[in-house]
């Protein structure tokens, strides 16, 4: 491995020179920057980052945990983290929990031993997480921001969707389009924050809730999840005239089986889902959708934890930062149809 010593000798500096030149100071003039950075380009020399983190300078890198990278929404956190992080100078390691929690917690550990700068926490799958946070006093001022996670006593500061406001307004589009009876489809890790907000924003319309319509006791995720659930929502004496599905990939599993049924969607059910990905917008058809606003989100945890790193204490270990999805209406939604749900 090429040395800083190395490129000196090359440059005929010395190798103080080479490293302020390399660590951007303006102790070093251009034309000698310019001739350094030339020779370790052309050496291929690799930045020592441990060294620096020994030093006290920081690796200039960032983790980023996520439950999994199969569906596309997060692939957009870290595609949108990942963005962020590039614009201020810092590289990305990533890793996955398969939605459990302690390996998410042996990841949190790893990366820490690797010497990152700081850690965006995106796995909301398990509210023990809390706890383990707020008894890991080691972790206490060390620069973490929790992407999206509900639940459990805050002890890093959080930036969240506010999955309650999304849900109320698309039942509060079902309401105006004229539907009475509204169903639910999911399975345990969506539901386990979903379908609470779906009992309130049907009592905020004045709405019914009927638990025959409410399809979620199954551990089938995505397509398979949603169109097996849907076949159990068929197999009632009645049907709802409307169905939330808890993410897209269950809507469109949904859309599968009323198809197969011989509904007409939406003229016999209106089928919606949440996360806006992007099949959404050229499915047949295209599926109304709650979508939250990934990029933002991920945005902001980038500037908070930033700030942290740069400046340790700063921030409130408390606070929670809430970004607003918005409604997009298209075709998979309408007005009460043949079905009947009297």
């Amino acid at each position: 491995m090429v040395t800083i010593k190395e490129i000196a000798k090359a440059a005929g500096v010395s190798p103080a020179t080479v490293s302020r030149a390399l660590s951007g100071s303006d102790k070093v003039t251009n034309k000698t920057r310019k001739l350094i950075e030339r020779l370790a380009d052309e050496l291929n020399y690799m930045p020592n980052y441990s060294a620096k983190a020994l030093i006290g300078k920081g690796t200039s890198l960032v983790g980023l945990i996520v439950p999994e990278i199969s569906s596309n929404y997060f692939a957009q956190v870290i595609e949108y983290v990942e963005s962020a992080l590039y614009n201020r100078g810092y590289s990305l390691i990533m890793g996955t929990t398969g939605w459990d929690l302690n390996k998410g917690l042996e990841t949190l550990k790893l990366m820490i031993g690797r010497n990152v700068d700081g850690i965006i926490y995106a796995d909301n799958s398990n509210m023990e997480t809390g706890a383990y946070f707020q008894a890991e006093r080691r972790l206490d001022n060390f620069p973490i921001v929790l992407l999206n996670r509900y639940g459990g006593t805050l002890t890093h500061e959080s930036v969240v969707v506010e999955e309650a406001y999304g849900i109320d307004l698309l039942v509060k589009h079902f309401a105006k389009l004229g539907h009475r009876a509204i169903g639910y489809l999911g399975e345990e890790k969506s539901t386990a924050v979903r379908l609470p907000l779906f009992k309130q924003a049907l009592s905020n319309a004045g709405l019914p809730y009927e638990e025959k319509f409410i399809k979620a006791n199954g551990t089938e995720r995505f397509e398979e999840g949603g169109y097996l659930r849907m076949k159990e929502l068929l197999a009632e004496d009645r049907l709802p005239t409307a169905v939330f599905a808890t993410y897209d990939y269950f809507a469109i599993g949904a859309l599968r089986a009323a198809h197969e049924a011989g509904l007409n969607i939406p003229r016999d059910l209106s089928i919606a889902g949440f996360d806006n990905i992007r099949e959404t917008g050229y499915m047949i058809p295209t599926l109304t959708t709650v979508s939250p606003p990934i990029r933002e989100m991920s945005n902001r945890a980038v500037d908070i934890l930033i700030e942290k790193i740069n400046n340790p204490g700063s921030g409130n270990n408390h606070a929670v930062t809430a970004v607003y999805p918005s409604l997009i209406e298209r075709e998979s939604t309408g007005a009460p149809g043949q079905i009947s749900s009297t």
